[in-house]
């Protein structure tokens, strides 16, 4: 049993800083290797017993065993993970935080900040909802904690999507982003050191820095993510038009067929014209896997600059303690950590906007083939109306023209709206200048790393 099984709970909660942030690191077993000063004074242990100790001689029993299931999934997939988690303090206190953990070359780090978005109340109330299930499949099933874990992680990932969410991943970028959002400009304030000198100053001026740089670059992407969701509003909607069209077409050639001895060549250009429209309704339908994997990559995008910036935060938070003579100058010693997992994320980032572009032409590229069909349609229509009328089909075909005219209007207005939508999605992107971030982030970890006088 570990010294964490053995506290009490007493209900009493932890108030934490708005300012606030935690760190700790781990080896690949949960085993903590570094705290810093905030992490030992609102867990109660001292750094020497935390050191060495699991990192879940914190953990309160009133978690739900899913939410853990979750995050080691991520992290042992070698992606970064990220939750709202109560604590247990040593003294019995309870603290929520929203926890972030990034895998390592051998280890985990962990960025935890008091929780302020407007997820938390209802993701506390879904925890209460998983933890009951959970104690159910245990107590009345004799379910294995094994078991537990995935009956929580399935039964938290349902109530997800009663809140909004269509999948984990969505969840947990808007709760990050908005958490890093609530923290705002009170966290540059709150680090700001104008007096620094020396190193410690070019630590606190880089971090600034690359705030400025990543704010930027979360700007354009809310603009791009807010186009990306009406560009698959839209989307949906002209599809279904071109499915009523292609129907409409479907009637007219059924129709057609009953007057073929008469008139073969009307039954003819009905059959040919079916295919333009069958095509295209084949065009919009492969947007929507094109469309799912743009929002993904946006989302994840949007998850990793977040991320960076936490860390960078991070590093801020380190330097002003040192220069508040809270820490000492050793205590930047994590600040190289704290480097690479921003690198890390500067190389996903990369690779992210490029998976954005390419879907971007991938969707682009659908609108122009339905646009293109839909025009070749068009040529068709115009024949089948005219030999309608040559033919003196009216009485037999004619209550079909209006509802292929109507259709047509609609899906050809819609897919020049799609067109319009796409040069300006296109118009947008993201401009990502990898060689600036890197260099901000070697100046931070050279800086750091200058030894104390």
């Amino acid at each position: 049993m570990s010294v964490g099984e053995l506290i009490v709970p007493t209900g009493v909660e932890q108030a934490i800083g708005a300012h606030e942030l935690f760190f700790s690191t781990t080896d690949r077993h949960g085993l903590i290797r570094t705290g810093n000063s905030v992490f030992v004074r609102t867990s109660r242990f001292s750094l020497h017993e935390l050191t060495g100790a699991p990192h879940n001689i914190v953990r309160h029993p009133d978690m739900p065993a899913g939410v853990f299931r979750l995050m080691w999934d991520r992290l042992l997939s070698g992606r970064p993970a990220g939750a709202y988690v109560q604590n247990l303090a040593k003294d019995g206190s309870r603290y929520w935080v929203f926890a972030t953990m990034t895998p390592l070359a051998e280890g985990f780090l962990s960025v935890r900040m008091a929780p302020r978005g407007e997820l938390f109340e209802a993701v506390k109330q879904a925890y209460e909802r998983v933890a009951s299930a959970e104690r159910d499949a245990a107590q009345r099933h004799g379910a294995n904690r094994r078991e537990v874990a995935l009956i929580g992680k399935e039964r938290l990932e349902s109530l997800l999507s009663e809140i909004g969410f269509d999948s984990h991943d969505a969840f947990l970028t808007t709760a990050l982003t908005t958490e890093v959002a609530a923290r705002g400009l009170l966290a540059s304030a709150t680090y700001g050191r104008p007096w620094a000198q020396g190193p410690i100053a070019e630590v606190l001026a880089g971090a600034g820095s690359l705030e400025t740089r990543l704010a930027g670059l979360v700007e354009r992407l809310d603009g791009y993510r807010t186009l990306c969701e009406r560009l698959t509003w839209s989307s949906s909607r002209v599809l279904a038009v071109a499915r009523r069209l292609d129907r409409a077409v479907d009637a007219a050639q059924t129709a057609s067929e009953m007057v073929a001895d008469n008139a073969p060549v009307l039954h003819n250009v009905a059959r040919v014209m079916a295919t333009p429209t069958h095509t295209a309704v084949l065009a919009l339908e492969r947007l929507a896997p094109a469309l799912a994997a743009l929002r993904a990559d946006v989302t994840d995008l949007r998850f990793r600059i977040a991320l960076a910036g936490l860390h960078n935060d991070m590093v801020a938070a380190f330097a002003a303690e040192v220069v508040d003579g809270i820490a000492p100058a050793t205590s930047l010693d994590e600040v190289p950590l704290l480097c690479d997992a921003v690198h890390e994320n500067v190389l996903e980032m990369s690779a992210k906007a490029q998976q954005v572009s390419q879907a971007m032409r991938d969707v682009v590229s659908g609108f122009a083939e339905a646009g293109e069909r839909l025009s070749e349609f068009r040529r068709f229509l115009g024949q089948w109306r005219i030999l309608v009328m040559r033919h003196k089909a009216e009485d037999a075909l004619g209550d079909l023209v209006q509802p292929i005219d109507e259709e047509f209007a609609a899906s050809w207005d819609g897919v020049e709206m799609l067109h319009a939508l796409g040069a300006e999605v296109a118009a947008f992107a993201v401009p990502f200048d990898v060689a600036a971030l890197e260099t901000q982030v070697s100046r931070i970890r050279t800086a750091a790393m200058v030894p104390p006088r």
